[in-house]
């Protein structure tokens, strides 16, 4: 079975390379990757789906602030044990959060991620696997029914 995976992105999105820490409202987040168009965040505490805030971070001499609301969220296994993680999508961009992007891809604190769609299908086909060997067997039975 193929399983097909289309690209719902308008833009790069760009995975951290090293640790970047900041806050959505009153939360501490680490950032996972940032894109023009939102962000994914772990951190210790739960989200609510649809939550409004500032996404505010820190690097250096690079900073940036930018609203933005929850659209997804769900607790997973990170490398440190399990976390949340947490998917915003912008309410705006601010000349100020793409600059903050550049600079941090230009000090190489952020790289193009060109393997997550990857990774997704491979989560997709594993997912799949596992569903169909949990799948109940019937097992015929000679004679007949009782």
């Amino acid at each position: 079975m193929t399983i097909e995976i289309i690209e719902l992105r308008k833009g790069d999105r760009f995975a951290a390379t090293e640790t970047v820490t900041g806050t959505f409202g009153p939360v501490e987040v680490v950032i996972v990757d940032l894109s023009l168009g939102g962000a994914q965040l772990s951190h210790p505490q739960p989200l609510r789906i649809g939550t409004r805030a500032k996404l505010s971070f820190r690097r250096g001499d690079v900073s940036a602030t930018v609203q933005a609301h929850v659209v997804w969220s769900h607790l997973s296994k990170m490398k440190g044990g399990m976390s949340y993680v947490s998917g915003l999508q912008l309410d705006a961009v601010e000349p100020q959060y793409g600059m903050a992007l550049n600079s941090l891809l230009r000090a190489g604190v952020l790289r193009k991620d060109v393997e997550s769609l990857s990774k997704k299908k491979e989560r997709l086909q594993e997912r799949e696997a596992q569903r169909k060997s949990q799948m109940p067997r019937v097992i015929p039975t000679a004679g007949g029914v009782e």
